[in-house]
């Protein structure tokens, strides 16, 4: 052990006697109220404290989220609702009975109740109000539909009548006034059509309007088809068929011709009347006109082919409800833990105000 030495007259305490010493006062050693750490960088902080407007109006934002996406969830409730309601009607409408004949007097601002429903009409169309809806794809190739206005024999305003679909080299009439299927393509005089009423969406005004006077239209615009054919804004959509309609012939056409001119539309596979669930291939009688034709003999002739009586609507409501529900949870959630997290650790500054009022206390 070090001991004390002598040194130019001062004695020099060893460090054994350093260990030796004892204290006479006896005071803690533990600060009575340690300081809790902030989460974050003090960097953070300290930005943070200098953008107050941006901490509330992100504040406002986790409040306002849970309200809003509920509200919106709510919203596609009511939507999936009414969806469900005007599915249901219009697989009513399409099971109905066909409508004989229309009254020579239609309210446009009623066919939505009838639509899809189907119904038969008289009368002839007329073709130098023809307009084109395009271009349509089918199968991978390019097309257009045909929207041509009936003139109905019972007398009214003509109406709209969506045709089908024929090929972009089909859309100049002299190409479609002559073939075997003619009277298809181009039926003349009077004839009785069968089709359904459909309520087509209203174009919306980020989309280019019409050019009056042309005869193309890109998207569907009843008003102003109406306004340039001089008919009805009720538009109504020809039902698929690819059978044989003799009464669209003329009488002296059927005379000098026959019933049915084409061998290949006399030709195909059908159910025989002895046993239905067997096909056979046989030539129908030239009297019947029950007979079918093939798609591409329409495409080839130029004889629109109609659209299928499905309904076709989507029904996305479910799953939008159910995101928003989710949102609106998972915000609420999130909103909570903040909360909870911002009573836990308070900031640094409230954290120092406590510290100097305790230290105030004691002096």
């Amino acid at each position: 052990m070090f001991r004390s030495t002598p040194f130019a007259g001062k004695v020099l305490t060893r460090p054994s006697a350093l260990l030796r010493f004892k204290r006479s006062v006896k005071t803690s050693t533990i600060d009575w109220k340690p300081v809790k750490s902030v989460p974050g960088n003090l960097r953070t902080i300290t930005h943070q404290k200098k953008t107050p407007i941006i901490r509330r109006v992100l504040l406002g934002l986790m409040y306002a989220m849970p309200i809003v996406s509920f509200g919106l969830g709510c919203w596609q409730v009511h939507r999936l609702n009414w969806k469900n309601d005007l599915i249901a009607r219009c697989e009513n409408n399409l099971a109905a009975p066909v409508i004989e004949e229309l009254p020579p007097t239609l309210e446009p601002n009623v066919i939505h109740e009838f639509e899809y429903r189907r119904f038969k009409c008289k009368g002839e169309f007329d073709y130098d109000q023809e307009m084109f809806l395009g271009p349509r794809i089918k199968d991978g190739v390019l097309g257009y539909l045909v929207v041509t206005p009936f003139i109905r024999s019972n007398g009214g305003k003509p109406i709209l009548i969506e045709r089908g679909w024929i090929h972009k080299d089909k859309v100049i009439p002299s190409t479609r006034s002559s073939g075997y299927l003619s009277h298809l393509a181009m039926p003349q005089g009077e004839i009785e059509i069968e089709a359904l009423f459909r309520c087509m969406p209203k174009k919306s005004k980020l989309q280019f309007d019409h050019e009056p006077g042309t005869k193309l239209f890109n998207v569907i615009d009843v008003p102003a088809m109406a306004e340039q054919s001089g008919s009805l804004p009720i538009y109504c959509q020809m039902i698929y068929d690819l059978s044989d309609h003799l009464d669209y012939k003329a009488r002296e056409t059927l005379e000098a011709q026959g019933a049915d001119p084409s061998i290949f539309g006399r030709l195909f596979f059908t159910k025989t009347k002895e046993d239905p669930k067997e096909k056979s291939f046989y030539i129908q009688d030239e009297s019947d006109d029950s007979m079918f034709y093939q798609e591409f003999e329409f495409i080839k002739q130029g004889v629109p082919i109609a659209a299928k009586p499905t309904i076709k609507f989507s029904n996305n409501h479910l799953q939008y409800l159910i995101t928003w529900f989710g949102v609106s949870i998972a915000s609420a959630g999130l909103l909570l833990y903040s909360t909870w997290k911002r009573k836990q650790f308070s900031s640094t500054e409230r954290i120092i105000d406590a510290k100097r009022r305790d230290m105030k206390k004691l002096l």
